[in-house]
């Protein structure tokens, strides 16, 4: 495995050094390779393998792979033109919506102000006012009634056992939360088929994904289900209320559709692996003071930097680029795809001491990049950052308070 690791690093690097219309073609064969076993592993099994081979820097998935802390801090914090990839997949990108905020991206490298606006209107009209929602009963409930099950199911949980419960819970907290939508055991079936299926004519992501997607004429059921999605966000207490402005220019279709997008595949998935990792990766015998949220939310933060919700942050070069790979420097063409990835960074032993440790503790935690957020703008930071804290925060609490409450059957 080696051996091949170290070949397949070798002509990937080659290859994105030389582009043409030759070595494109060979790339996809690189990237369809990598991302079938990307998916079969854990990304920190693919990328651990890696790291311990090259260092934080090298070529897989048809990519430059840059782990090492400052040049990923320096990709997220610049304007970035991500055309259509998304973590690990190369997308289709006429099948996401025109306000994508990912793809608005590209614009803003272009002077255009669309992403900024875009960003804004789901800054100002959603998860601001979503906070408060957080503290309501209905949403502690949640956390309170996961946390009971995971506590019946081990200590750690068995993930198997609990992991149609962690979907089911996210989505509903999520549309509770932020448009304030108490979702109907048809409407929570609906969206956890839309959200989180691997079936291609089911799921909002994978039907957009190259080379698994459907053909257009086979799209039906993932029309249906986002059909079903869509008219839940647009028609909600909290996108009723929305007015256009000069600022937030979107139509309440356009609004509604890009949260759509977000929520199914940042809001949902990155929530998964969050909460599949406090539940099984915080040390068993670390002690939380649950009237210290502060403290409460290093454990949190903790555990983002240590095993990263969402790893890859994919964007086009703007000039040629020179990165350190197994002690060589190597310089890649403009246009060269690079992927910033957060989870190795956040290991980078010259900016976290012990970084395998996991300490809530460290005197530089705020500097980990989970939740794309670097720098004191943070301009790039996921909109729903307060959210998944909090989210993740209580769920702590809920679990360090043992909860005894009965488990409502699922209906």
């Amino acid at each position: 495995m080696s051996l091949f690791i170290r070949l397949s690093n070798r002509l990937q690097i080659l290859l994105l050094q030389h582009p043409n219309i030759l070595t494109s073609a060979l790339m996809k064969i690189f990237y369809v390779v990598d991302v079938i076993s990307y998916s079969i592993v854990t990304p920190q099994e693919f990328l651990g393998k890696r790291q311990k081979i090259f260092g934080n820097n090298f070529a897989a998935l048809g990519r430059i792979i840059v782990g090492e802390y400052n040049l990923t801090a320096k990709i997220i914090a610049e304007p970035q033109q991500r055309e259509p990839y998304i973590g690990r997949f190369r997308c289709i990108p006429e099948r996401f919506s025109k306000n994508f905020l990912l793809f608005l991206s590209d614009q803003e490298v272009k002077g255009n102000t669309a992403h900024k606006k875009a960003r804004s209107a789901v800054l100002e009209v959603v998860f601001k006012p979503a906070f408060n929602n957080t503290e309501s009963r209905e949403a502690k409930d949640l956390l309170h009634q996961l946390a009971t099950l995971a506590h019946q199911h081990g200590n750690p949980p068995d993930l198997d056992e609990i992991s149609d419960d962690i979907q089911r819970t996210i989505i509903q907290y999520i549309m509770l939360v932020l448009l304030e939508v108490k979702l109907s055991p048809q409407q929570l079936s609906s969206l956890k088929t839309l959200f989180f299926s691997a079936k291609p004519r089911e799921s909002l992501l994978i039907s957009r994904v190259k080379p698994l997607a459907p053909s257009a004429n086979k799209l039906q059921e993932v029309k249906r289900l986002e059909a079903i999605a869509l008219n839940l966000i647009e028609n909600s207490p909290v996108i009723s209320r929305y007015v256009p402005t000069t600022d937030n220019d979107l139509s309440r279709t356009e609004l509604s559709t890009l949260l759509l997008e977000a929520i199914a595949i940042a809001g949902c998935l990155g929530s998964e692996s969050l909460l599949r990792s406090l539940l099984t990766k915080v040390p068993q015998d670390l002690e939380i003071d649950v009237e210290d949220r502060f403290e409460v939310l290093r454990v949190v933060l903790e555990t983002a930097r240590r095993y990263a919700p969402v790893n890859n942050i994919n964007t086009i070069t703007q000039a040629e680029t020179a990165v350190t790979i197994n002690g060589r420097k190597r310089k890649f063409p403009k246009g060269t795809l690079f992927s910033a990835n957060i989870g190795l960074a956040n290991l980078d032993g010259t900016v976290f001491k012990n970084p395998l440790d996991f300490n809530p503790h460290r005197d530089n935690l705020m500097a980990a990049l989970s939740f794309n957020s670097v720098g004191e703008a943070k301009r790039r930071e996921c909109p729903g950052r307060g959210i998944a804290e909090k989210m993740g925060s209580d769920l702590l609490v809920a679990l360090q308070c043992k909860p005894t409450t009965p488990v409502p059957a699922k209906e």
